[in-house]
């Protein structure tokens, strides 16, 4: 994946965002790796940050791709911090200027 080697990142504690600008709509992938935990909290992971993202109401006109990769706090973590760090995130990404 282009945007994993070379494109731009955002670093929350909940989460990394890759991304690629580019024409939308964007290709969205989430991604939980073994520092994470056990099968269980990685799909919570996973569950957790598209349901985040699926109700998120930024627009990503500008986005190509949009990878997400979970940190180990992704599984505990209160919905509305999760929430909170990913709409800011994807502004951040959608910013035209940056």
């Amino acid at each position: 994946m282009y945007a994993m080697r070379a494109g731009n990142v955002v670093r929350t504690p909940y989460f990394r965002l890759h991304y690629e600008r580019g024409v939308g709509p964007p290709g969205v992938a989430f991604l939980a790796g073994k520092r994470v935990g056990g099968a269980v909290r990685r799909n919570r992971a996973r569950r957790v940050l598209r349901e985040v993202f699926r109700t998120s109401g930024v627009d990503l006109a500008g986005v190509k791709t949009l990878v997400f990769v979970a940190t180990d706090k992704t599984g505990g973590a209160p919905h509305t911090d999760i929430a909170d760090a990913l709409n800011a995130a994807l502004r951040r990404a959608s910013d035209k200027t940056g």
